[in-house]
């Protein structure tokens, strides 16, 4: 298992978070582990005008990505969490940052990595229905900055 060091060492921005979650949450990272899924991952999505790509969700704004799962490497789930998420195609460019992030429900805590790539849009034609179903996305869009009520807003800003 990779430590934060290991990265820092990459020229990668590297930080711990952690946040208050549920039962269900915690137990979820937990499962997710005992299968060896350490990792999720999101992308800074760029196009031509420089616009970054978000998505609307549990009424925060988020850079699309989720879980990698067994086989993919992390570059094989950034696209395709962003094509799922969005419906936009991306050429994955470097690791920008990389999170420790600890989810506690106060009493019991679970840890996994979280990759931020930049990616650069293939083409910037949004998905009508964004999401898989289940999944509680609202809306995606191309924003010229980062909106307020932004998860992990001061490292979005960051990398911009």
């Amino acid at each position: 298992m990779p430590t934060l060091a290991d990265f820092a060492d990459r020229d990668v921005h590297t930080r711990r978070v952690t946040r208050e979650t549920d039962t269900a949450g915690v137990d979820g990272v937990r499962a997710r582990a005992d299968r060896g899924l350490r990792w999720a991952v999101g992308a800074l999505v760029t196009d031509p005008a420089d616009r970054l790509l978000f998505v609307y969700e549990d009424d925060i704004w988020k850079l699309p990505g989720g879980g990698v799962e067994t086989g993919e490497t992390r570059q094989e789930a950034v696209c395709r969490e962003v094509r799922e998420e969005t419906g936009v195609r991306i050429a994955v460019d470097e690791l920008a940052a990389v999170t420790e992030v600890t989810v506690t429900d106060g009493d019991r805590e679970a840890t996994f990595f979280f990759g931020t790539y930049r990616g650069t849009a293939d083409a910037t034609a949004l998905a009508s229905d964004p999401g898989l179903d289940g999944e509680s996305i609202e809306t995606v869009t191309w924003r010229d900055s980062v909106p307020e009520n932004c998860l992990d807003e001061s490292l979005v800003r960051r990398l911009r």
